[in-house]
């Protein structure tokens, strides 16, 4: 039987794996905030502050090996081809939160397995409300009259009164 601690690892790490390809779509078909940046702006770099907690974490309390947030975070950057500016911006988010948690736990604590537990949960649901409310709309495509009808036959006509 798997535990709730492991679904929850399950799930956020399935959910972080896919979102980068949801946020590649999205990207190109986004309205953007008059700053220029994404829309999701705000809940990728609470993410991303989250993911470089979670790669200090989760190696402390022996539930993953380092470099697997890291690997997550290089997916992310990839899909979201953000200008410099915006990249350098989205790693200091990330290595801050690896570099307070480095300065407050060099053991894997009561209290850090509270954090770990906190985190993860907070990440599953960031990503699936940014899944949720940022998926791009795929357009329905036009119907086209059946290959030798005409137009008036295709067309929809309302009953005589």
């Amino acid at each position: 039987m798997i535990s709730y601690s492991n679904r929850i690892r399950a799930v956020c790490f399935a959910g972080l794996c896919l979102f980068p390809l949801l946020l590649g779509s999205v990207q190109a078909q986004s309205n953007s905030s008059d700053d220029g940046l994404p829309p999701y702006e705000d809940e990728l770099l609470r993410l991303v502050s989250i993911m470089g907690s979670l790669e200090f974490l989760h190696p402390l309390c022996g539930r993953q090996p380092r470099g697997v947030w890291r690997d997550q975070m290089t997916n992310l950057l990839e899909a979201e081809e953000p200008v410099p500016a915006r990249r350098a911006r989205i790693m200091a988010t990330y290595n801050k939160a690896f570099a307070l948690l480095e300065q407050v736990y060099n053991t894997c604590t009561p209290a850090a397995q509270a954090i770990l537990l906190r985190y993860e949960t907070e990440a599953i649901e960031l990503t699936r409300i940014m899944a949720t409310k940022y998926r791009p709309v795929q357009p329905v495509p036009a119907e086209t009259p059946a290959e030798g009808a005409s137009e008036e036959a295709a067309a929809i006509t309302m009953p005589a009164q």
